[in-house]
């Protein structure tokens, strides 16, 4: 991945309104924002590449159906609005494509839930429109609807690359003159009064009014250097995808199926398979790997496997597909 430093590391300031640690697409999205606002003297440290720790593996889904506060609802609403547009000022596209979402309900509670809030939705100004199981034959040929009591689709939603976001959020960041500095770790967060004043890395201190915690996975660790309890843990994720599956295609739906724990979406002519399982498995309990960047997990096929062919119910075609790739990240 490029470099999008503007400074080499040796540059790094003295002094900073604001350090942002954490170079993913929170830590440059809030970059980018607070540049919006007016607040340019701002540093953002990342301890290796911008998106190296779970943002590069996010399977990139852009939706605001399934909200349900009036807040999180207009944020997922002017985030899809945004990626839609960055490019045109950043010079750099986002991937995002409005290719909709289709929920289905398989069973009577996914059938209340969903209808509840697709009306909440449509309140908030987000059209996700019922559809009868027939009419999934033409918006999804491949999904097997002998089961299902209704679709929920919102056109409007879709997908993006989240490498691509984070790079598009940075570069518009850098251009009100934002700090963006890789292969800088901070080792400690500094205080007086109980007020923080700074951080301090490996490439030295940096004086600051204000330190956002972006750090993800490292958020706990990053935290207690403050003295700051943030309860979060990594936990197993896990994604497939097949090849040889006849009928993918790019304009497909992202297919979401609550009832098999499982969201399907076309991925470079074949076909992913995101899975939520209840219960996913903690990892790294005692602290992660140092120089743990662009990592994979070895997959728990055992305790996956299961979880993967109930969803496969879903997309009979796909029984006989062969495995390109079995991902676990954190």
């Amino acid at each position: 991945m490029t470099n999008l430093s503007e400074h080499a590391p040796d540059a790094l300031p003295t002094t900073a309104r604001v350090t942002i640690i954490g170079g993913g697409v929170i830590g440059c999205s809030i970059a980018y924002h607070l540049a919006k606002c007016g607040w340019t003297d701002v540093v953002l440290l990342e301890r290796h590449k911008l998106t190296s720790g779970t943002t590069w593996h996010a399977a990139g889904l852009v939706v605001t159906s399934g909200f349900t506060t009036a807040t999180g609802m207009k944020i997922a609403r002017y985030t899809r609005d945004l990626y839609a547009n960055l490019e045109r000022e950043t010079g750099f596209a986002t991937g995002f494509n409005p290719v909709g979402l289709l929920q289905i309900a398989a069973n009577r509670e996914v059938l209340g839930d969903l209808r509840r809030k697709a009306t909440f939705g449509r309140m908030m100004g987000v059209e996700s429109v019922e559809v009868a199981p027939d009419d999934l034959r033409n918006l999804w040929p491949l999904a097997r609807r002998d089961d299902v009591l209704a679709g929920f689709l919102t056109q409007a939603d879709g997908r993006a690359n989240p490498v691509d976001v984070t790079i598009s959020l940075a570069k518009g960041a850098q251009a009100a003159g934002v700090r963006v500095l890789e292969g800088v770790e901070v080792t400690g967060v500094t205080q007086k009064r109980g007020r923080v004043t700074g951080v301090v890395t490996d490439r030295g201190a940096v004086e600051s009014e204000y330190v956002v915690n972006c750090a993800g996975m490292w958020a706990r660790r990053v935290g207690e250097m403050a003295g700051v309890a943030c309860p979060l843990q990594a936990a197993e994720h896990y994604y497939v995808i097949l090849t040889g599956v006849d009928g993918m295609e790019r304009t497909l739906p992202i297919l979401e199926d609550p009832a098999v724990y499982g969201y399907f979406r076309e991925e470079g002519e074949g076909l992913m398979v995101g899975l939520f399982e209840p219960g996913a498995s903690p990892w790294a309990l005692d602290g992660i790997p140092p120089n743990f960047n662009f990592g994979e997990l070895e997959p728990d096929l055992d305790r996956m496997m299961p979880w993967l062919q109930n969803a496969l119910e879903r997309i009979p075609s796909a029984r006989d597909a062969q495995v390109r790739q079995f991902f676990c990240g954190p």
